[in-house]
């Protein structure tokens, strides 16, 4: 049902959450990571950025989440 809501919220498609990986297991999927966080599409994951899909996970994984950042920003204003 979230994820539902999400895509309804976004407009967009929820992509596929695994990177499957017979030797290591699933990993997240650095698309699902970024469409999670609210970013526009391939704000991360843009194969033009040249980083590796660890390296994208890396990369969102120590950013921000927009949408709470505004939110926590609003409440300190009150």
């Amino acid at each position: 049902d979230a994820i539902a809501r999400w895509e309804h919220i976004t407009e967009r498609e929820a992509p596929a959450p695994a990177l499957l990986n017979e030797a290591q297991g699933p990993r997240p999927a650095p698309e699902f990571v970024e469409w999670l966080m609210g970013l526009p599409a391939r704000w991360v994951t843009d194969p033009d950025h040249g980083l590796t899909q660890n390296q994208q996970v890396t990369v969102l994984g120590n950013g921000v989440v927009p949408l709470q950042a505004s939110t926590a920003l609003a409440l300190s204003m009150t």
